[in-house]
């Protein structure tokens, strides 16, 4: 399946999980209305021909949308400490208080229930309240304000006159409940948080991938044409020189080899647009021994190394910065470009030039720049600066890879 599919389902997959867990969590809530119809389509009239299960019911109701509203709030991940906030949960805390101590009150006067009806209504008011209130605020707040309501709501049914079996019966169900509504609620919310996590990172996983492809691409892009530009205008200028001193000849040799090397500048730039381009350490290094010369620098070249694929290429786009830097930022008369090995674990590429001002510091250009990440994908190190005598350096210092393929430079 292609890649795009591919974050297109697991987009999907993450919607479903969030759709699914709010479901959930709001029929949870709605659980304590729907047990209320049940209990009062079931429960038999007082004696005076009315029952007070209407006033339990629409108690139950209200809670249930206090604590729907402050569910919706602690899964949209408001702010706790707003005041929006804080009056949703007096408002829930509120209407879950009268709906735990109305049923205790009414018990045994008059009879409308069982001691278990009483016990379950009390202790469920308590119970719907915990979930939303652990999903709404800090676990540990949410905890003492359910344990602040159940001791003030104990306190005042028993000033009421509610027998303490009653009270007991209440209190078990409302913990062991409330434990386990809390538990759902939390992890439920975790989840959420887990998916929504792995969401906004993917986005942002996707936004480095682009930001890295442009980085690539504008790496690419200076390596490839900062040299041939250079080497176009030199060998244009050397074209118009000759041409001065009417040696039509030449001039239009020189002319040639721009426009050879114009039309091989159109062809790595489709490569690099394609992501395919690799260079070849040999070629750079003929390629840069040429240029060098055609510009009256003196190059030398020396050494070798059993180098990879991935490797070789790297050390080629040195090579390639490496000469454009001694044609652009120097009057360069000689130039070497060493190769070696140190210890058998590292390979050096050095480029060392004249023709540097004692004053000048290192260039800062996106060159070196780009060289430096590109390498560094790869473990290595770039040095560059100037040295005694007018003399620059550029220094590649890479871990070296086993390779059958030896290659050697020409002297």
């Amino acid at each position: 399946m292609p890649p795009v599919l591919r974050g297109t389902e697991r987009r999907r997959d993450a919607e479903r999980i969030d759709l699914y867990t709010h479901l959930s969590l709001y029929l949870l809530v709605l659980l304590e209305p729907i047990l209320l119809i049940i209990w009062l389509v079931s429960a038999p009239p007082t004696g005076e021909g009315r029952s007070p299960a209407w006033t339990l019911t629409a108690l139950g109701v209200l809670q249930s949308v206090a604590c729907a509203d402050l569910l919706r709030a602690g899964l949209a991940r408001q702010a706790a400490a707003g005041s929006a906030q804080r009056l949703r949960v007096a408002f829930a805390a509120a209407s879950s208080l009268a709906a735990m101590l109305v049923p205790l009150a009414l018990y045994p006067r008059p009879p409308l229930h069982s001691a278990n009806a009483a016990e379950l209504m009390a202790g469920g008011a308590l119970t719907f309240l915990a979930g939303p209130l652990v999903m709404a605020w800090p676990l540990r707040a949410a905890l003492a304000l359910l344990i602040g309501i159940a001791a003030f709501g104990a306190l005042v049914a028993g000033a009421l006159g509610t027998p303490g079996g009653i009270l007991a019966g209440a209190g078990m169900v409302g913990l062991i409940t409330g434990v386990a509504f809390c538990c759902a609620h939390w992890f439920s919310g975790w989840t959420l948080g887990v998916v929504r996590e792995l969401r906004r990172t993917r986005e942002v996983r996707a936004r480095l991938a682009v930001a890295e492809e442009r980085l690539r691409f504008a790496r690419d892009l200076h390596d490839v044409l900062g040299r041939n530009l250079t080497v176009i205008a030199l060998k244009s200028e050397l074209a118009v020189a000759l041409s001065r001193q009417g040696r039509p000849g030449q001039a239009e040799a020189q002319m040639a080899e721009v426009q050879r090397i114009a039309q091989d500048s159109q062809d790595e730039v489709r490569a690099v647009v394609r992501g395919y381009r690799t260079a070849d350490l040999l070629t750079e290094i003929d390629g840069a021994r040429s240029v060098l010369r055609a510009a009256g620098v003196d190059c030398r070249v020396e050494g070798r190394a059993a180098l990879g694929d991935e490797r070789q290429s790297a050390l080629a786009w040195a090579v390639r910065e490496g000469t454009t830097n001694v044609l652009r930022h120097s009057e360069a008369r000689w130039c070497a470009i060493t190769l070696s090995v140190e210890d058998g674990e590292t390979v050096v590429l050095t480029i060392e030039n004249d023709g540097v001002d004692r004053g000048s510091g290192p260039k800062e250009g996106g060159g070196l720049v780009g060289l430096t990440e590109r390498l560094a994908a790869l473990d290595g190190c770039v040095r560059a600066g100037p040295t005694s005598g007018g003399r620059f350096t550029l220094c590649v210092r890479l871990p070296l890879e086993p390779s059958p393929t030896a290659e050697t430079m020409p002297s």
